[in-house]
């Protein structure tokens, strides 16, 4: 297991990656071979079930683009699932305290830095090393999403295990009730960068155009998605 994105990541590069929330394994598999660094699969709000999910993820085991998922929830077991169903990495949304995001660290990594479980038919195909080598290649990504996430950026990114901080914008300016891109949308944005920053973690941002995600990644986001499947239809 190799996550293309989190050793971008970790050398400082920008890993560029492409949304999906269709539902479609075709997609993924197209979306796989186009050259991005990682795919971002949601199961928060797109139509990736059970069948679907395990299917996209089949269709990018041989590639070297890292899938990660958004999973429904901060869930234990849901988490571990789309681990041991393929994902290199989780999108864990609404996470509002560090002790949230601890949650999230247990549920993805295995002892004795978390408290996954280890299972799955899937695993064999993941390398015979892969139990040694999945802490350190899972990648874990919160939502930054309300007020209260942005208050506790510094306290969230502290924490051990936690890779990334993944603005939620639409969610956030919901919760702000303001226009997106106001000025004061765009200093809680900047707010949680500086908390990734600070802590020597990653910032996230999803964007809809190859502009915009230049454009964030000039600005220091250095997980950023370049579009969607939604997006370019």
């Amino acid at each position: 297991m190799v996550n293309t994105a989190l050793r971008k990541i970790r050398n400082r590069e920008t890993a560029f990656g492409f949304a999906l929330g269709l539902g479609s394994p075709l997609a993924a598999e197209i979306a796989a071979q186009a050259g991005f660094d990682w795919i971002w699969i949601d199961a928060q709000h797109g139509a990736f079930y059970g069948e679907e999910l395990m299917r996209s993820l089949q269709t990018m085991l041989h590639t070297e683009t890292s899938p990660i998922v958004r999973p429904g929830s901060n869930d234990f077991y849901r988490i571990g699932w789309v681990l041991d169903a393929g994902a290199h990495g989780v999108v864990v949304p609404m996470v509002n305290s560090p002790e949230e995001a601890q949650a999230a660290v247990e549920a993805a990594k295995y002892p004795p830095a978390g408290a996954r479980s280890g299972g799955g038919p899937r695993l064999a195909l993941f390398g015979a090393d892969y139990h040694e080598v999945a802490n350190d290649e899972t990648l874990v990504a919160v939502q930054i999403e309300t007020p209260q996430a942005v208050e506790a950026a510094h306290e969230i990114a502290a924490v051990e295990g936690v890779d990334c901080l993944f603005v939620g914008p639409s969610d956030l300016r919901y919760f702000m009730q303001v226009e997106a891109g106001s000025p004061e949308h765009e200093a809680s944005i900047a707010r949680v960068l500086e908390a990734a920053e600070d802590a020597g973690k990653c910032a996230a941002y999803p964007c809809n155009r190859a502009e915009e995600a230049l454009q964030r990644a000039d600005q220091g986001f250095r997980l950023v998605t370049c579009g969607s499947d939604n997006s370019t239809m």
